[in-house]
């Protein structure tokens, strides 16, 4: 619902009683902790974010295990908060290759295994690999679609991804077309003063203007 500072404040004192009553490394108290990783990514603290998530990725490992799908989401996350050239460094370079591990343990159609794809796709857009990341989002485009339909949060999100690759490649006008669509579905679901929603549509405007460039290119 775009309610991050409630929904931060909440999961802290969620998070905090569950340390208390079951330690840091209980299944429920990281799932709290991932859940606070990702509303504080979307305030913008990004280290905060980070080091959050890298305390949650260690803690599911110890309790769950590293092939447990909800470690592997922990650690597909770290693709989305990492720049260009921490994802590069992150595990000696393994990170990158985590959707083929989670094909390999989960199977290609497992949830988690398309986030990590789609996560890889961002980072690949970040690290300027355009034609990679626009393959790889498309896929994972058109399989949220399939699963969830053209409405679902997922499915936006992806198709968002998807605009800027394309619009990397060159293809400007299907990157705006692709947004426009994905404002719109916003503007119906999640309402016009959704942070989401705003975000969609300063895109946009950046696609239609000019303004927009893409990595590497800014400035």
């Amino acid at each position: 619902m775009g309610g991050y500072a409630e929904a931060e404040a909440l999961l802290e004192r969620v998070r905090a009683a569950q340390n208390r009553l079951f330690g840091a490394d209980d299944p429920d108290t990281l799932d709290s902790a991932h859940g606070l990783q990702l509303v504080l990514g979307n305030l913008g603290r990004r280290d905060d974010a980070l080091a959050l998530l890298r305390s949650v990725v260690v803690g599911r490992g110890r309790a769950l295990g590293p092939a447990h799908p909800l470690t592997l989401r922990s650690r597909s996350s770290l693709l989305v908060l990492l720049s260009a050239s921490e994802v590069v460094a992150e595990e000696d370079g393994a990170l990158l290759d985590l959707p083929s591990e989670c094909d390999r343990l989960l199977g290609p159609d497992h949830t988690v295994t398309l986030g990590a794809h789609h996560n890889r796709a961002w980072a690949l857009y970040l690290l300027g690999r355009f034609d990679e990341a626009d393959q790889e989002i498309r896929q994972v485009t058109e399989a949220y679609r399939r699963r969830f339909g053209p409405d679902y949060p997922t499915a936006l999100s992806a198709q968002q991804l998807l605009s800027r690759t394309r619009a990397a490649l060159g293809h400007v006008e299907a990157g705006a077309e692709l947004m426009t669509d994905v404002v719109a579905r916003r503007e119906n679901s999640l309402g016009p003063d959704h942070p989401f929603t705003v975000a969609g549509r300063e895109l946009l405007s950046a696609f239609t203007s000019g303004r927009w460039r893409p990595p590497g290119a800014e400035g």
